[in-house]
């Protein structure tokens, strides 16, 4: 939980759980929980998923996936209490902020800058992707493209931390795995063939659940002697399953703390749920 706070970009000082349950500075104790807060007992600590489902993410017995608080076995556990993310007083990264009450303070202020906060509803419509990924081989192989490929979608996006993912110009693919499975050359000119395993589409203000796998063909073109370039399809944005729930949790985190319009809720429901599906698919993978 540490780990997905601090790359969601919410740093606080690492403490063990009792520590969280007894209460910290960096987190002020809520009533009503709501997604990407801490649900915490003495001895474990989860992220809220959904709230009128009672539902968290966390490390199980059965690997990392979601469960529900209020099942028999964390009932015993006892009575849980949820935390949200105020301030990142104790890393010192956040501007001295003098006259003002540091426990009232939010993440969305600590953690955000006045032009991301006064952008937090503006949504990209040309975003600058890249266009072609550069693949250092002579003679491409389906694994040098495989590779070459997940190092370059598994970098965290910063500019989509900050955007409405349900309203973006292009649809955005989130997968478990992608692989080339085959690499096809004729002179100057290729193919490849991207296997996408459990894509889930956001697309026009919905997300929305694919086949179990897809093929894909992919372009590739010949550099020179030495390299290829594989042409990216330019109307979708690729993203793995692990990044997305940093990307999502982050800008549902933001919008915890914003002002309560008619447009954060639904973006807010709308998150809340395209996590919990894609930590469903998560804990169903872990434990199959």
């Amino acid at each position: 939980m540490h780990t997905i706070y601090r790359r969601a970009g919410f740093p606080y000082s690492y403490v063990s759980s009792s520590d969280l349950y007894a209460g910290v500075d960096e987190f002020q104790r809520v009533a009503r929980p709501q997604p990407g807060d801490l649900v915490v007992w003495p001895g474990h600590v989860g992220i809220l998923v959904n709230p009128s489902e009672k539902t968290f993410y966390s490390a199980l017995r059965s690997g990392r996936g979601v469960d529900s608080y209020s099942s028999s076995y964390w009932k015993q556990r006892g009575t849980p209490r949820f935390y949200r993310y105020v301030k990142a007083a104790a890393t010192g990264e956040r501007e001295s902020t003098a006259g003002t009450p540091s426990s009232t303070r939010s993440a969305l202020d600590d953690s955000v800058s006045t032009e991301t906060r006064s952008s937090i509803n503006v949504n990209p419509v040309n975003i600058n992707l890249p266009r072609v990924l550069a693949i250092d081989s002579a003679l491409p192989r389906p694994d040098e493209v495989t590779q070459a490929l997940l190092r370059t979608l598994s970098i965290n996006p910063d500019w989509l931390r900050e955007a409405d993912v349900f309203k973006l110009a292009r649809s955005l693919i989130i997968f478990s795995r992608l692989e080339a499975r085959a690499v096809k050359i004729h002179g100057d000119e290729g193919r490849a063939e991207v296997r996408i395993t459990e894509p889930l589409t956001v697309a026009d203000g919905q997300a929305r659940l694919r086949k179990r796998q897809e093929i894909q063909t992919w372009t590739l073109r010949r550099r020179d002697q030495k390299s290829w370039e594989l042409l990216f399809p330019q109307d979708t944005i690729y993203m793995p399953r692990d990044t997305a729930v940093r990307v999502l949790a982050h800008r549902l985190a933001l919008l915890a703390d914003a002002e309560d319009s008619s447009a954060n809720l639904r973006e807010k429901s709308q998150l809340a749920q395209t996590l919990n599906t894609i930590l469903m698919k998560y804990d169903r993978h872990t434990r199959f």
